[in-house]
């Protein structure tokens, strides 16, 4: 699992199992608040839970940049 932290708030990237394939989900945490912000399910579905993995974490480095 890959993450990106500021202060309270966490990003997560998982792989999910869906319709014969895997999908990223990206979800953002608020520790202090003790609730979820957002979560992103990809639209793609990906071969292998690697590969779903691997862009999940591109997604996310991407956002984090603020592309």
């Amino acid at each position: 699992m890959a993450s990106s932290n500021e202060g309270n708030l966490r990003a997560f990237v998982q792989t999910a199992e869906q319709a014969g394939g895997f999908v990223w989900v990206i979800v953002l945490v608020d520790f202090a608040a003790h609730e979820v912000k957002c979560a992103l399910v990809s639209e793609e579905n990906f071969a292998t839970a690697d590969a779903a993995h691997d862009a999940g974490n591109d997604r996310l480095k991407g956002m984090s940049n603020g592309r």
